[in-house]
């Protein structure tokens, strides 16, 4: 194995809190929010959750004697004026927890706006409570991006008190959720783990739950299909949370950065970025990472059956294709509305941040590889 236990390895622990999960577990948000002596909640959700899905009445509901108001304008991949905006309403209303119900851009937006009003009033960072109803798996960390508008670029930050303190993994709540939203954040979830089994800084813990997160996800999301099945969504759920468990010690390569850039010049979400990406950063990366592609395809299913590695990984990386495919999901930029001229754009915009990532060792040729993988795509 390319990673070894006996190598040394640092792992930062950035889970939240706590993690409570079971169906119908966000009918206890009462007694959660309490624990944290909150009496005046933000619930944050965007716009179609709080009209299409009743889930933010119910949490009105359980939430029966809290001061509660909602914030229902946290968009796709959080611009910075949804932000501005929801810290405005934070001082407003003198918030002492913030429940965010939705997807990654809705944590996105909380974790920035929650720290910027700390840094603003001195005061403790407002704590977050996380429902998500999506796979994409952004309650778990301490990182947030958002968009500046500005630019239309995707900018990175990092804040260790601004993440979610507790998460609810109830898969009720994610009953309403859009079938290729929450199909294409499961491959969201795909994409942070094999990101995590290819790092440039491996590590073993990481490592096992990466590899599992493949297992349940390639296993239980077609499953998954069946709103009804709750099992399954619910292991879906579990697969999300594994996958994200490197982003402390692992870190991302390629695609998690790439698909950010992409997102936010073509105005798509987090999980179709993934679909686009995937399978052309595999077959890029394949030399530089091919063990840690054949413990990927091992995990997907894969038999040896006497052949090169090489083969190996060029039949996993075939497989992911075929499994977005068979999905429904698009999987090309053509595909989701993306041109030539977005793909000079985007290349410039990833070249400039995978020189502050330092990621442009994956990049020999400079922007000219990232023009190479994106017209793969």
């Amino acid at each position: 194995m390319t990673t070894q236990f006996s190598q040394h390895h640092v792992y930062r622990m950035i889970s939240p809190d706590r993690v409570e999960s079971g169906a119908g577990k966000s009918k206890d948000i009462a007694k959660i929010v309490r624990r944290f002596g909150a009496e005046r909640i933000v619930i944050a959700t965007s716009n179609s959750v709080l009209t299409k899905i009743p889930h933010v009445d119910r949490l009105m509901k359980a939430l029966d004697g809290l001061t509660c108001e909602v914030y229902p304008n946290c968009r796709q991949h959080s611009p910075e004026s949804d932000i501005t905006n929801l810290v405005t309403r934070l001082g407003a209303s003198d918030a002492q927890a913030v429940v965010s119900i939705g997807g990654s851009s809705v944590f996105d937006t909380v974790k920035v706006a929650v720290s910027r009003h700390a840094d603003a009033t001195g005061q403790s960072v407002i704590p977050q409570i996380a429902i998500p109803t999506t796979l994409s798996a952004g309650e778990f960390t301490p990182g947030a991006g958002y968009t500046e508008e500005e630019t239309q670029t995707k900018k990175l930050v990092l804040d260790m008190r601004a993440a979610p303190r507790c998460v609810i993994l109830d898969p009720e709540v994610t009953v309403g959720t859009p079938e290729e939203l929450w199909l294409s954040s499961g491959v969201k979830a795909l994409d942070h783990a094999l990101e995590a089994v290819w790092a440039i800084n491996p590590h073993p813990y990481v490592d096992t739950l990466a590899l599992e997160a493949i297992r349940l996800l390639f296993k239980q999301l077609p499953n998954s299909r069946d709103a009804s099945n709750l099992e399954a969504r619910a292991a879906c759920q579990f697969g999300a949370w594994m996958s994200i468990s490197g982003v402390g010690a692992s870190g991302m390569r390629l695609s998690h950065f790439l698909g950010h850039q992409i997102g936010a010049r073509l105005h798509i979400p987090h999980g179709i970025t993934s679909c686009i990406l995937l399978p052309s950063v595999m077959r890029y990366l394949r030399d530089r990472t091919l063990e840690p592609q054949c413990r990927i395809a091992a995990a997907m299913g894969i038999a040896r059956d006497g052949r090169t590695d090489e083969d190996v990984a060029d039949e996993a990386a075939d497989k992911i294709e075929a499994f977005i495919r068979d999905l429904g999901l698009p999987d090309s930029i053509k595909a989701a509305g993306g041109n030539h001229d977005d793909i000079e754009a985007i290349t410039e915009s990833s070249y400039r941040a995978a020189i502050q990532l330092g990621l442009s060792d994956d990049l020999p040729l400079g922007a000219q590889s990232i023009r190479q993988i994106l017209l793969q795509a």
